[in-house]
C-alpha cells in the first residue's frame, strides 16, 4: 500500500462450506459483511490492496467447535496468514489443547468475552492465562462493547485487573482496548502493562471514533504498543489504511504499526510459521 509493508492482524476467515451461514448469524444491521470471508477471498483481498500477511482468528462460540476451528487454523498456508487458534472457557482440558497450539504453528488464541458468556476475570480463565503464560502464547481478545450481544463482558475494567493479575501474558486487546468505551480504555487501558506485553489493534475503530480520540489513544499507549488490524470482512481495508497515512503520525511510527510491532511480537513468542 503506497509503499509501506502492512500486516493485518485482525482477519476473520471461514471454512467454504459455511461461510455463508456464518456470515449471516454473525450480520446485524449495524455489522455485515463488506467483502468474502472465505480464505481465498482474504488472499484475493491482500494481494489486491498490497497486504504482505494477515492473522486470522477465529472464535469459538462453543466448546465443541474448538476442535474443528483449529484443525481448519492448522490447514492454513503460513506463506501468507498467521493462524490464530480458538479456545473456549468450557472446553473440558483447556491446557492441553493449548499445548498443541506450538506443534500445530498457532502463536495464540482469540476469544470474545461476550459470544463466549465468560468475563475476562471469571475464574474459568485462570487455567487458559496459566497456559498462555506458561507456553508463551498470545491472548487476543475482543474487548469493549459489541454490535450483536450487548453484554459488555470485555469492558476496560476486566482487562485492567487480567493485566494487573498476569503481567506477564502477552495480550492483545481487539477495537483498541475496548470498542465504544474508549473513554474508560483512557483512563483505565493507555498505558498499563508492561511494554511488549499488553497490545491495542485497530480493528473497525477508524470509522468509528472521534479522529482526536483515536490518534490520542495510540500515542497514550505507545506507538510501539499498537498493531494495524482491519477486522475484515467487516470493514474495508482501504479506509483504515487511508486514515492513517493522512495522520499526523511519524513515518517510524507509520512502520511500527503498520508491520513492526506486529513482527516483533512474533518473534518475542518464537513464532516461525513452521508446522
Amino acid at each position: 500500500m503506497n509503499g509501506y509493508k502492512v500486516i493485518d492482524t485482525h482477519v476473520h476467515v471461514f471454512p467454504d462450506k459455511v461461510e455463508g451461514a456464518a456470515i449471516q448469524a454473525l450480520s446485524v444491521p449495524e455489522r455485515v459483511n463488506k467483502i468474502g470471508g472465505t480464505l481465498q477471498a482474504a488472499l484475493e483481498r491482500m494481494d489486491r490492496l498490497g497486504i504482505e500477511s494477515g492473522w486470522t482468528v477465529p472464535v469459538a462460540t462453543k466448546a465443541s467447535q474448538v476442535a474443528s476451528i483449529n484443525d481448519y487454523a492448522a490447514t492454513q498456508p503460513r506463506e501468507r496468514f498467521v493462524p490464530f487458534g480458538a479456545i473456549h472457557p468450557d472446553c473440558d482440558d483447556v491446557r492441553a489443547v493449548l499445548a498443541t497450539f506450538r506443534e500445530r504453528g498457532l502463536p495464540g488464541f482469540k476469544m470474545h468475552p461476550d459470544y463466549q458468556d465468560c468475563r475476562p476475570t471469571d475464574p474459568r480463565m485462570t487455567a487458559i492465562y496459566d497456559a498462555a503464560v506458561d507456553f508463551d502464547l498470545i491472548g487476543y481478545f475482543h474487548a469493549g462493547d459489541d454490535v450483536g450481544p450487548r453484554t459488555r463482558y470485555g469492558s476496560p475494567e476486566e482487562f485492567a485487573a487480567v493485566i494487573d493479575e498476569y503481567p506477564r501474558m502477552r495480550l492483545v486487546l481487539a477495537h483498541l482496548g475496548g470498542y465504544r468505551m474508549w473513554d474508560q480504555v483512557e483512563e483505565l487501558i493507555v498505558g498499563h502493562g508492561l511494554p511488549g506485553y499488553v497490545y491495542l489493534d485497530t480493528a473497525y475503530t477508524v470509522t468509528e471514533m472521534p479522529r482526536e480520540q483515536l490518534l490520542r489513544i495510540i500515542h497514550g499507549h505507545g506507538t510501539r504498543r499498537i498493531l494495524f488490524g482491519t477486522d475484515s470482512p467487516w470493514t474495508h481495508p482501504e479506509e483504515d489504511f487511508d486514515f492513517f497515512i493522512h495522520s499526523d503520525l511519524e513515518e517510524s511510527d507509520l512502520e511500527a504499526i503498520f508491520h513492526g510491532n506486529a513482527e516483533r511480537l512474533l518473534a518475542d513468542v518464537g513464532y516461525n510459521g513452521k508446522v
